[in-house]
Parts: C-alpha cells; sequence; structure tokens
C-alpha cells in the first residue's frame, strides 16, 4: 500500500468486530492483523464517497403483472 493510502490500526479493526457482533479474540487478531486491516482497506477505497451521486430506487415496481 502507499503512504497516502487508508491503513486501519489493530484497535480499529477489533472494533470493526466488535461492531459486527463477532468475537475474535486477541491473538488471532495480532496474527491476521494485516489480512483483517487489508480488507478493510479495500473495502473502504472501494465505497461510494458522495452517496448524493447516488440515483433513489423510484421507478421500481416489485409487482408481477
Amino acid at each position: 500500500m502507499s503512504d497516502n493510502e487508508f491503513v486501519p490500526s489493530e484497535a480499529a479493526v477489533a472494533a470493526a468486530f466488535d461492531f459486527a457482533e463477532l468475537t475474535v479474540p486477541p491473538d488471532r487478531l495480532a496474527e491476521h492483523y494485516e489480512i483483517y486491516s487489508s480488507t478493510l482497506a479495500l473495502i473502504r477505497k472501494a465505497s461510494v464517497p458522495d452517496l448524493g451521486e447516488t440515483v433513489p430506487a423510484i421507478g421500481f415496481n416489485a409487482r408481477w403483472q
């Protein structure tokens, strides 16, 4: 990763697991921190920066006709 890319700290990764109600022991978190942090960094990179550009789904009609 380059210097300007987001890299979550170990505490941030632990907080993400806590928020998702996933129990990850501290030793496992420390062992796999690089994998978890790079996955969270990819998710953040792929997320839409401005939701104002999202087109609303008003035209969707779920009925069978």
